[in-house]
């Protein structure tokens, strides 16, 4: 099994507040609304499947997580792909009602998709983060953009490039550039590496 891991964090990014300043029960560490950020990023193949595994935290809970939106294009920016998870029909339900959907292809693998948090940690990341993480077959393209909303409107957003193709045959460090950007962030890459498992590592 290949895994492309990428960790992601902001640059002019909001100290993380300390266990004193959490606020509000099974909530998060603000009532300020602030965008949400990626914690991790990864890509990985098993069984012939593309895992592409999304860490999104945000300040005011988990729960303030609307959407996480992954799109793959061609070299011409054409769509090919877009899978998005939503864990609300809008931003004004707030019963959660958490679904898979794809508005462009036909690659995502729903009955392995999936999205975890903790509802009952205390922990900051425990009651901040999310992770999403995208089953799909697959298929070529050069652009991969990750988007992140909360139910204000804010949002993160990443983009990776690769110039081998994507999904199925991960590239080579040296053959992918990644552009991150946060909504009044900067996001900054600060650990990449691709790494092959071995048995009983």
């Amino acid at each position: 099994m290949t895994t492309l891991s990428v960790l992601l964090v902001t640059g002019a990014a909001i100290d993380p507040p300390s266990a004193g300043n959490l606020d509000r029960e099974g909530g998060g560490v603000t009532v300020i609304n602030v965008p949400p950020q990626f914690s991790g990023f990864r890509i990985r193949t098993q069984d012939g499947l593309n895992y592409i595994d999304v860490v999104v935290s945000d300040y005011n809970s988990w729960s303030d997580i609307f959407r996480v939106e992954v799109a793959i294009e061609n070299d011409l920016q054409a769509p090919i792909a877009d899978v998005t998870f939503q864990q609300y029909p809008d931003n004004a339900t707030l019963q959660r009602q958490p679904q898979f959907t794809e508005p462009v292809g036909s690659f995502l693998v729903r009955s392995l998709s999936s999205a975890t948090y903790s509802a009952t940690g205390q922990s900051i990341p425990e009651r901040t983060e999310m992770r999403v993480t995208f089953v799909m077959s697959p298929v070529n393209g050069k652009w991969l953009s990750v988007t992140a909303t909360d139910l204000g409107g804010l949002t993160a957003f990443a983009q990776v490039e690769y110039s081998a193709g994507f999904l199925g045959r991960l590239p080579t460090v040296n053959s992918w550039i990644l552009v991150a950007v946060a909504l009044t962030f900067s996001v900054v890459l600060v650990a990449a590496r691709v790494r092959r498992d071995r048995i009983g590592g």
